[in-house]
């Protein structure tokens, strides 16, 4: 199965890493639990946008992974209300559509609506864990250097925000 593919056997990066999986078909939400949670990452999964909001403020994941086309509200629904949370709180989730919808139409409105990726069913794995590395990956370099610009700015407590950035970018 997938564990066992070579360099895709060991993410670091996905350790840890907290994600709502929203589906409406519990097979679904079974499988992408199952491989992913070999890769470290702690899964909670969702069969209704309502659900996935309710989970979405008591948990906060890092990446929400919701279908578009689910029962009651879809999954534009949802990342709508999403976005407006996240906003809200100040802390960005990644948010990624996966969907048997594979018109350019449908992927321009879903990346519209607020979600960063698209990606198609039947779900390639490899390369959703590919590119979920990638995006970790960038997540966590952004938050380190925000941490280092900061904590030089802080350091430096300098009034003018030029000097306080040059010295935290060039060293």
């Amino acid at each position: 199965m997938y564990i066992d593919h070579g360099f895709l056997s060991n993410i670091p990066s996905l350790q840890g890493l907290r994600m709502l999986v929203v589906d409406n078909n519990i097979d679904a939400c079974d499988l992408m639990t199952l491989l992913l949670e070999a890769y470290g990452v702690e899964v909670r999964v969702a069969f209704l946008a309502q659900q996935a909001l309710d989970i979405f403020v008591q948990w906060q994941p890092d990446v929400l992974v919701s279908e578009i086309a689910l029962p009651k509200e879809d999954g534009f629904a949802l990342i709508r209300q999403v976005r407006t949370l996240t906003a809200a709180r100040g802390k960005e989730t990644l948010a990624l559509a996966v969907t048997a919808y594979a018109d350019k139409q449908t992927e321009q409105r879903a990346l519209s609506a607020g979600f960063d990726m698209w990606f198609t069913k039947p779900l390639n794995f490899d390369e959703f864990l590919g590119v979920l590395d990638c995006l970790a990956i960038c997540q966590q370099s952004s938050y380190a250097i925000a941490q280092r610009i900061l904590g030089n700015v802080l350091r430096h407590n300098e009034s003018n925000l030029e000097n306080q950035l040059c010295p935290a970018v060039s060293s």
